[in-house]
């Protein structure tokens, strides 16, 4: 997906209607994440690899990250969108750059939170070539958090196998989606790229397009109460990722893995 798309997406998004329920709860399931398994990564710079929910909202899980935190994203729009909104957390850089040509040099980095934000591109190769240029910033011992459309999904098997173009007219789907991996693709290619893989689940389980219309359906009705009750339900959802049909139901893969530490003296 173009630079050019990216910008006509946010501001497409800046001028509709708010869904704060929606993006609580995303914000909430990639912040219990980075909680759960960045908790052991070393002190140091993190980077966020993705602006966009910091761009349209804010709510977005950069608002948990420590000072001097990183934020990258290909788009100048988005970039500045996403300034404005972080607001006081002016402690934070933000990077533009193509993730496929990273400017953050070797061993920069000691934990990176790479939320669904490879999965864009249109080849595997490009993917590939992303994703090795991410995890050359991480330090010895440092952790990389990675999320990737579920291809075992069945929604998603679905969505990617029928035309975006007719996806995209229905409302189904509000930008590109590109090339994804299994959890298995994932994990060889991290292993190839020098990374031990630790930990593996599936995150946000709540029915998307279900979710989304009640999002609305409540705002329509100013129900403050009845959107905390309907917070709180989304995130029950994601009780499932306890369940062995977590991959069926999850929306994202989702990968710990850490650089192994150096060992030269």
């Amino acid at each position: 997906m173009t630079v050019e798309n990216w910008d006509r997406v946010v501001e497409d998004f800046r001028s509709a209607p708010s869904l704060s329920i929606w993006r609580g709860y995303m914000k909430e399931v990639y912040c219990r994440l980075t909680r759960r398994w960045l908790a052991a990564a070393p002190p140091g710079r993190r980077l966020k690899t993705d602006l966009f929910e910091e761009a349209i909202c804010r709510q977005h899980p950069m608002a948990d990250f420590p000072d001097g935190s990183v934020g990258q994203d290909g788009s100048i729009s988005v970039v500045a969108e996403a300034r404005s909104n972080l607001g006081g957390l002016g402690s934070h850089h933000l990077l533009v750059s193509d993730l496929r040509q990273s400017p953050i040099r070797p061993g920069a980095l000691t934990s990176i939170l790479s939320g669904s934000s490879l999965d864009h591109f249109e080849t595997d190769e490009e993917l590939a070539s992303g994703l090795a240029e991410v995890t050359a910033g991480l330090a010895p011992e440092g952790v990389l958090v990675l999320t990737l459309d579920n291809p075992q999904n069945p929604l998603i098997w679905i969505r990617n196998h029928l035309p975006y173009r007719l996806l995209h007219r229905l409302g189904l789907v509000p930008y590109f989606v590109g090339r994804t991996w299994t959890r298995n693709q994932a994990r060889k290619q991290l292993e190839s790229l020098g990374l031990e893989v630790t930990q593996e689940t599936a995150i946000a389980h709540v029915p998307r397009a279900p979710a989304i219309w009640l999002d609305s359906l409540t705002r329509a009705w100013r129900g403050d109460r009845l959107g905390r009750l309907l917070l709180r339900a989304y995130l029950a959802f994601e009780g499932l990722e306890a369940l062995p049909t977590r991959y069926l139901t999850g929306y994202y893969i989702a990968i710990r893995a850490s650089r192994p530490p150096d060992r030269e003296t």
